[in-house]
């Protein structure tokens, strides 16, 4: 039976929103899973990634050394994100979005059923790994969303998809947090079979369970018209691809990503340290943030879709962003300076990420969707990558205002670049 474009938009919302929902469970426990770990005392494999972090952070405080530690593992993640997302892309060019979805969320599965198990360092490290790798399905979702949207509602559909993405952001963290106090599985913790936190892990199963079980049912089973080149993966031919424009909407993504996935990295220090936020306070603060961000991308991106360019959305979009990262240089140390900071933040970057997916999408050749948006996503992948340890060196060592004006040169550099960027190749 054969869906309208309209179900599978609203499809596409759930897988994205089921996948970085599981995802992001592990936030709230990253800290206490950490101290799990190293309890533990016996195991020389994270204790070699302990000592790598004790002497990037400046005299082994534990708390920086904590900080650089979920840095560094954060880093591996979005390394093979980065990694793994053009070649999904480009496999589901080639034997269609639903095949590598399902594929991806078995993994994900997998991935999730290895941290409940993860009673050593190891299997928590490959659990890590494999939800990283699977984790550049975004780009088939979006290739995906791109295949169900003309030229006039493709703004629309990709911030439908950020839509979704968002809120799987900031209903993760709360699940997580909630899922941490059930107790039924605790007896197999505290046997030494199970994680810490193992009804957590239990729940991210499910969630991926569910995605994978959406994917099967409603996505349809359509394999391309078009067979891609032999390459795999973009960056071992980027002299190939006939856009250049498609090459710098990439890099540009790469800028924006490492300056303000930098900032959200740190800023969870700074309300810590300058206004003594608790983890709870920090993740209503969070909620603020994703509230924003869900209702200009499930509202305003829809709205202004079809009526200006998206380089015009992105723009705009920029300009915000830069407002917000000034206000939060300038004022930010005020309660209600941050308030109003973390707005023009939040509602910036949901104008920005739709706009850029879709400039990308619209500079992809119809059977090359895949490729073009696995490029585009990895090279934010990239910036998410590096983004975690030299944020936080920045912000220990130099301290928060530093920092903060480091992300706000890029952005502005961001902004003056994209205002250069033509609209479409011929």
């Amino acid at each position: 039976m054969s869906q309208s474009p309209k179900k599978i938009q609203f499809i596409l919302f759930l897988i994205v929103f089921t996948d970085m929902m599981g995802f992001s469970l592990l936030f709230p426990l990253f800290p206490k899973t950490l101290e799990f770990f190293l309890s533990k005392g016996d195991d020389v494999f994270f204790r070699s990634f302990y000592s790598f972090a004790e002497i990037l952070s400046f005299g082994g405080e534990t708390k920086y050394t904590f900080v650089l530690f979920g840095g560094i593992l954060g880093s591996i993640y979005s390394l093979l994100q980065f990694l793994a997302a053009p070649v999904w892309g480009r496999l589901s060019d080639h034997s269609g979005r639903r095949a590598i979805l399902l594929f991806t969320t078995l993994g994900n599965t997998i991935g999730y059923l290895l941290w409940l198990f993860s009673s050593q360092f190891w299997m928590f490290v490959l659990s890590r790994v494999i939800t990283g790798m699977m984790g550049g399905n975004l780009s088939v979702a979006s290739a995906a969303m791109a295949d169900q949207t003309d030229e006039k509602s493709r703004a629309a559909g990709m911030g439908l998809l950020g839509a979704g993405i968002g809120l799987g952001f900031v209903m993760g963290p709360l699940l997580g947090g909630i899922s941490s106090q059930w107790t039924f599985l605790d007896s197999y913790y505290l046997a030494g079979e199970f994680v810490v936190f193992p009804a957590s892990a239990f729940f991210a199963i499910l969630v991926s369970l569910i995605s994978m079980i959406l994917v099967y049912l409603f996505l349809p089973a359509k394999k391309p018209n078009t067979i891609p080149d032999k390459e795999i993966h973009p960056f071992l031919s980027l002299k190939k691809i006939e856009s250049r424009n498609l090459v710098r909407i990439s890099l540009l993504n790469l800028l924006f990503v490492l300056s303000f996935s930098g900032f959200e990295f740190v800023v969870n220090f700074f309300l810590s340290d300058k206004f003594q936020f608790s983890p709870k306070e920090i993740g209503f603060t969070f909620l603020y943030i994703g509230i924003i961000i869900i209702l200009v991308q499930g509202g305003v991106v829809r709205r202004l879709s079809g009526k200006i360019s998206e380089k015009k959305i992105s723009l705009y979009g920029g300009v915000t962003v830069v407002v917000g990262m000034a206000l939060l240089v300038l004022i930010g140390s005020e309660f209600s300076g941050l308030l109003i900071s973390l707005f023009f933040l939040a509602f910036g970057s949901a104008l920005v990420n739709p706009g850029l997916s879709s400039f990308a999408s619209l500079e992809s050749g119809k059977g090359d969707l895949g490729r073009s948006l696995g490029l585009f996503r990895s090279f934010g992948s990239l910036g998410r990558a590096v983004s975690p340890i030299v944020f936080s060196l920045l912000y220990f060592q130099k301290g928060p205002s530093f920092a903060f004006l480091v992300s706000l040169i890029l952005l502005i550099v961001f902004t003056l670049f994209l205002a250069k960027q033509k609209e479409r190749t011929s």
